[in-house]
């Protein structure tokens, strides 16, 4: 048979299964409806507690990255008063209340690392050890700079002047520039590495940070529906190939027509997320979204085809799935990114497809 035949008789059959029309249907609805109801919700993060008691500018500055954050997990709130940030914690208003009274900067300088800041933890909390390595780590990133700009200062490199730093071999900075560059090297993957350049006047910088992908819970819901279709579609190329559609195709036919099978549940249904997402408001940047989703298709194909190889049994498979559904949820970041947590996460996470979609945003 013709292959483009064999394709058009593929979306045909797709066309007389009412329930996965429908589940094409209601998709881009359910999108629609999830993103208004997020719009008109509150905070649903884990909410946390600060009391600032000091004048230390590392522990206001630490408390302000705190509270402007974007996590996706906990919201960071000041209280009024020590008394307050406590009777929130015991009514559980607050999982856990972090009070600063000390100095931070001092005590770091005289390496007093111990008991730093005072924790209130409600009875009932599972969160205090993720919270505090949170809390630590906003820490020393912040103290992090400030030894850098000590060091440099000491060495005459700041404040930046023409005759600063002569004999050195390396040169004057900027305290603002150093500033931008230690804090887009945060984001960057880079480790323990600082670059400095002195751009010319002409040359203009580039701009700090990273756009956050709006709305990442839909994202990953539309991540997880195409790994269904996907699945579908597998599901019904490994029944055809038992019921005998493909035993008298020679060895590339047999591998073409069941990624024709796959192309035909993959693509209506990477249209219909593509709708999804614009009538939801979370699409961003429509030649970066058609190019996700074709990568996420071309991942899916290969992964469902090497998955169809190595499992050829029609139960194997549905036990298989929901196995792969859940490593999904944990490895790849469709709801939280959990290797900020657990840094080995990121060795595991590109054998899911669903990276290769999310990676994008």
């Amino acid at each position: 048979m013709n292959p483009l035949t064999f394709f058009a008789l593929q979306l045909k059959r797709i066309g007389k299964r009412s329930f996965f029309v429908c589940l094409l249907l209601l998709f881009p609805i359910l999108l629609f409806f999830l993103s208004r109801a997020f719009t008109g919700e509150e905070d649903s993060r884990i909410q946390v507690g600060i009391f600032l008691e000091t004048e230390d500018s590392l522990a206001k500055t630490l408390c302000e990255k705190l509270v402007t954050s974007e996590d996706s997990l906990f919201s960071f709130s000041y209280t009024d008063t020590e008394e307050d940030l406590i009777k929130a914690v015991q009514s559980n208003r607050f999982e856990c209340g972090y009070l600063l009274k000390k100095d931070l900067g001092a005590e770091l300088d005289r390496n007093h690392l111990k008991n730093l800041i005072t924790v209130y933890t409600s009875e009932t909390t599972t969160c205090t050890g993720v919270l505090n390595e949170l809390v630590y780590a906003a820490l020393f990133e912040e103290y992090s700079l400030s030894l850098l700009q000590s060091t440099l200062e000491e060495a005459g490199h700041l404040p930046f002047t023409k005759t600063a730093s002569k004999d050195s071999s390396l040169p004057p900075v900027a305290k603002e520039e150093l500033e931008r560059i230690y804090r887009s090297h945060l984001t960057d993957g880079s480790t323990f590495r600082i670059d400095v350049i002195l751009p010319s006047e002409s040359e203009e910088l580039p701009a700090t940070g990273t756009q956050a992908a709006t709305m990442p819970l839909l994202r990953g819901l539309t991540a997880l529906f195409l790994l269904l279709c996907g699945f579908v579609a597998l599901l019904t190329s490994v029944r055809d190939n038992q019921n005998g559609l493909y035993t008298r195709l020679h060895a590339i036919q047999k591998l073409l027509y069941p990624s024709l099978t796959l192309t035909a549940y993959l693509l209506p249904s990477a249209c219909v997320c593509l709708i999804g997402l614009g009538i939801s408001g979370t699409l961003t940047h429509l030649g970066t979204e058609f190019l996700a989703l074709f990568c996420y298709m071309i991942a899916l194909l290969l992964f469902y085809l090497l998955l169809g190889s190595l499992l050829r049994n029609h139960t194997l498979l549905c036990a298989a799935f929901p196995v792969l559904v859940l490593c999904t949820l944990v490895f790849t970041p469709v709801i939280t990114d959990l290797s900020a947590f657990f840094p080995w996460i990121k060795a595991v996470r590109y054998l899911f497809p669903t990276y290769y979609y999310l990676m994008f945003f």
